[in-house]
């Protein structure tokens, strides 16, 4: 029972503390409840919740660039090997763009990063990005990379930014999911599915390209009697709560000030009884003597 009375005889020593200051006992209580106060308040009055229909998105065509990408008219690919001619000339033609070779992906990722790092405008850019082949494309496993610019070319128009980081900044790979995820599907109005901007970027362009062109080299023929088209994913009837996203951002802050007090008044009393030299002996009863 020893720490059973120090833990009762500490709780009696803290309420004859809060007894002796009212003032700072009021101011204790009211922090937490007045926060509490503004979150229900925001619920009640302010950020009301909306039920949305579900939606349902069109599909589209990814055989060609997006018409943003006109001024763009070379691609480059490494390496500069006749398999890998062959399946880029086909690339060529379905994207209508002019084929820069280069014998490795390390010279191409070079010249890539040169370009965009001289800040030209788009009017003066010609190279879209690369195509990098990690394999021989006449045995095994076909493995390549689209190697595009690190930062998103697209603006999006008359966008409201929400919490988190800007994703048009990069493409964000780093990420599974929004800093800040709120029911609903992310641009609800975006047909081609918003930031990263894939589509109007050319990546689902340039990867289909090089499919088509992968699956022609290999079957040997000149013609692919099959059209791809691409959608998003609809999404269910849901309940749009912007409360949500206010509480994530902001409950934490919340928190810490409805407690910053508490805690400042226990750190000035540990303080104070250190530099007094003050400490309750062991007693019963309720009854102690400094």
């Amino acid at each position: 029972m020893g720490r059973a009375n120090q833990f009762l005889l500490l709780m009696w020593k803290n309420v004859v503390l809060l007894k002796r200051a009212p003032v700072k006992t009021f101011f204790q209580i009211a922090m937490p409840l007045f926060f509490i106060a503004i979150l229900v308040l925001l619920r009640a009055f302010e950020i009301k919740n909306e039920y949305k229909p579900n939606i349902t998105y069109p599909a589209f065509d990814v055989d060609k660039l997006p018409p943003d990408l006109y001024y763009f008219n070379q691609i480059a690919f490494s390496p500069n090997t006749s398999d890998v001619r062959q399946v880029m000339d086909m690339v060529k033609k379905q994207l209508s763009l002019l084929l820069v070779p280069f014998q490795n992906e390390e010279d191409m990722v070079k010249a890539l990063v040169s370009i965009e790092g001289k800040g030209e405008k788009p009017s003066n850019v010609k190279v879209l990005g690369g195509i990098a082949f990690n394999t021989s494309l006449n045995h095994g496993d076909i493995v390549y990379k689209i190697r595009l610019s690190s930062k998103s070319r697209t603006k999006e128009k008359n966008s409201k930014r929400g919490f988190g980081t800007d994703p048009s900044a990069s493409w964000n790979t780093q990420f599974t999911f929004p800093v800040f995820e709120i029911p609903g599907p992310r641009k609800r109005n975006a047909t081609h599915g918003g930031p990263p901007f894939y589509f109007e970027e050319g990546f689902l362009s340039i990867q289909h390209a090089v499919d088509v062109a992968i699956i022609k080299y290999k079957a040997k023929i000149d013609k692919l009697n099959a059209t791809v088209s691409v959608k998003r994913f609809p999404y269910p009837d849901y309940i749009h709560d912007n409360f949500v996203l206010v509480i994530q951002s902001s409950l934490p802050l919340l928190l810490m000030l409805s407690l910053v007090f508490t805690a400042l008044n226990i750190v000035r009393d540990v303080v104070y009884e250190k530099e007094k030299k003050l400490k309750v002996r062991k007693c019963y009863k309720f009854m102690c003597h400094h």
